[in-house]
């Protein structure tokens, strides 16, 4: 070998641990590779900050801070799902028990019977707007602690509340079952708060349908250890009318396969499919319940991975949103880059959660907790702009910028999703780093 050569081999091996991060992650990826990068330093760091940022901003009460920067006063319902779910992964049924009780307790002291959209530190009401898919992630949260011990005092307290939140969930105001043009067996959500378009739609979504069929299959087990059979086979019936709806009104093959639809908006008959794609069509995974063959969430995961996913310098990104016409957003959510990490370690599809985890390395490393979400700055590219796949080349100089590290529903969904992916893997739940 001459000197020249030597010479460039000397300057390879300088380089070469400065470039890692902007190269692209490795094909055939096997177990043993995930489990050494969920347990490197980086990774331990992040969950085990993260983690411990969760469950120590936690009060006596039950009251837990939505987020850290100011970006969102008070305290989300809809994250105490999330919350719940991460606590019982790692057994932490105590805490568990108190965030569920101070929102049980914010509606007896307001006297008000379905579940706002945010409380306040002192069992008050900062938003009183109604969203149903909160009122499910209540319901599943509480029916999931349940479920994961023996019957209790508190369950035995709570079953009456609980049991009208998902009668009156499930009733006809919302569930719309029956013969008439308008019942396509599916529940409304009137003010569905979604990344698509920074609003609220009126809408049949997939998230409150799954989050819903998940409650009343978890309610159903309790109604029977309640003693309540007559409940138990009402919401078993409902179950069923919503497991047909899912599959006659909620799913498609406008991508060639059947997968699910994103939404389905009212118009004043059965509504319309709305085709997107994005995390929302990722909802049975947060739910643990498919009111469908699982095949149709492997589809449409698949047709994400091959119409959605984008790449660009060295990096793999599953953009927030996907529309009907195929573009996308110029976004990535926290709780969406979770479920697709559980999703792709319960498939064992071990090269795209290399994909995912190196992502994460890149666009979150300034941070020392998980983020509620990134987006690509610069170059006229702004947070949530529509991209087509012509601007994908355009975007060399682009940085990736996070917004509310800290966010509790992103960061409880994401740390319940290392926490299912790191049992899967045969690790423990909780990360080694805690308190």
């Amino acid at each position: 070998m001459n000197i020249k050569n030597v010479n460039w081999l000397c300057l390879l091996f300088v380089l070469l641990p400065l470039s890692l991060k902007s190269m692209d992650v490795r094909e055939n990826v096997d177990k043993k590779d995930i489990q050494n990068t969920i347990q490197s330093p980086y990774f331990e760091k992040l969950y085990a900050n993260t983690y411990n940022s969760l469950t120590e901003r936690l009060d006596e009460k039950g009251y837990l801070p939505e987020s850290l920067t100011g970006a969102y006063s008070g305290m989300f319902p809809r994250t105490t799902g999330a919350y719940v779910l991460l606590l019982l992964e790692t057994e932490q049924q105590e805490k568990a028990e108190r965030t569920v009780n101070y929102v049980l307790k914010t509606l007896e002291k307001n006297k008000i019977e379905y579940v706002p959209r945010v409380i306040g530190d002192n069992y008050n009401i900062e938003d009183d707007q109604f969203q149903i898919d909160a009122q499910a992630h209540i319901i599943l949260a509480w029916s999931r602690l349940a479920l994961s011990r023996e019957r209790t005092t508190f369950e035995d307290e709570t079953w009456e509340q609980m049991r009208a939140m998902m009668k009156f969930t499930a009733s006809r105001a919302f569930f719309l079952y029956g013969h008439w043009a308008i019942e396509p067996g599916l529940v409304r959500n009137i003010a569905f708060e979604h990344s698509k378009d920074a609003r609220m739609w009126d809408t049949f979504d997939l998230l409150t349908q799954s989050f819903v069929g998940a409650a009343l299959a978890d309610m159903i087990e309790i109604a029977k250890r309640q003693g309540d059979e007559e409940m138990a086979e009402q919401w078993s019936h409902k179950l069923r009318r919503l497991s047909d709806g899912i599959k006659k009104n909620m799913t498609t093959n406008h991508y060639g396969p059947t997968t699910y639809s994103e939404m389905r908006l009212p118009d004043s008959n059965a509504g319309i499919p709305y085709n997107g794609l994005g995390w929302v069509t990722l909802s049975p995974i947060a739910a643990g319940w498919e009111g469908v063959d699982h095949q149709i969430l492997k589809n449409t995961v698949q047709v994400m991975n091959e119409k959605l996913l984008q790449h660009s310098n060295g990096v793999y990104w599953m953009p927030t949103d996907g529309y009907p016409d195929g573009t996308f957003s110029n976004e990535i959510i926290g709780k969406g880059i979770g479920w697709e990490i559980v999703f792709a370690a319960n498939e064992k599809d071990y090269n795209r959660l290399s994909q995912i985890l190196h992502m994460i390395q890149i666009v979150n490393d300034k941070h020392p907790i998980y983020m509620e979400g990134a987006w690509l700055q610069g170059e006229n590219y702004w947070q949530n702009k529509r991209l087509s796949s012509e601007d994908i080349p355009l975007m060399k100089d682009t940085e990736w910028k996070v917004k509310d590290a800290g966010n509790g529903e992103q960061t409880a969904w994401w740390c319940w999703a290392m926490a299912c992916a790191r049992k899967t893997l045969g690790l423990s739940a909780e990360p080694k780093l805690t308190k």
